[in-house]
């Protein structure tokens, strides 16, 4: 599904999406309540949008579609709470073609996604934060805790992490959970920076 204010940029991201073969485009929707109802009613898969608070929004209405954001220059936009708004995957619009395509297939298969300047972006933020912060976290985890985080900061599913470690998916669901319960964080992208920013992988 796609939600974007200007209807240039739906059109080119529609015309990037459909030329994929298994991809169905599920429906498009302007920023706001609009894109809250069709989100409901639909129940897609991937949502691709260019508005944060679109993002925001659809998270506290309980949608449990994985979201693709598009965004300008890295320097022009609040990585850290881009990465808190609970978003899957963060594309520069520049790069909206082979990245989107690509963004969008790692998000559907439950990994994160960050065009690589981003992901710069981000690791600077968090490696330039206070030292004092950086041990605690790690401390607090068991050693499984530590390898269900390593492996899901390297982008890997349940069930991918499941297999490597001889577990259940159900066990592996559980020790997700608790680490985000434990650590206070919102979801799998910011496990994946919180690894990184700790030395964790």
């Amino acid at each position: 599904m796609l939600v974007a204010e200007p209807s240039m940029l739906r059109e080119g991201m529609r015309a990037v999406l459909r030329a994929v073969d298994d991809f169905v485009l599920a429906g498009e929707a302007a920023s706001g309540t609009g894109a809250l109802a069709e989100a409901a009613r639909l129940a897609p898969d991937v949502v691709v949008t260019d508005a944060l608070g679109s993002a925001v929004a659809l998270r506290r209405d309980g949608s449990t579609a994985r979201i693709v954001l598009l965004a300008g220059a890295p320097d022009e936009v609040p990585v850290d709470p881009v990465a808190r708004s609970g978003v899957d995957g963060l594309v520069l619009t520049a790069e909206a073609g082979t990245s989107l395509i690509a963004a969008v297939r790692a998000v559907a298969r439950g990994h994160a996604w960050l065009s690589p300047p981003f992901a710069r972006r981000l690791l600077d933020l968090y490696r330039a934060a206070p030292a004092v912060h950086r041990p605690a976290g790690g401390r607090r985890l068991s050693e499984r805790e530590r390898s269900v985080l390593r492996l899901v900061a390297h982008g890997r599913t349940n069930a991918e992490i499941a297999h490597e470690l001889v577990l259940g998916e159900s066990t592996i669901k559980t020790h997700v959970s608790r680490l985000l319960t434990k650590l206070e964080l919102r979801d799998r992208v910011q496990l994946a920076v919180f690894a990184h920013h700790h030395g964790l992988t």
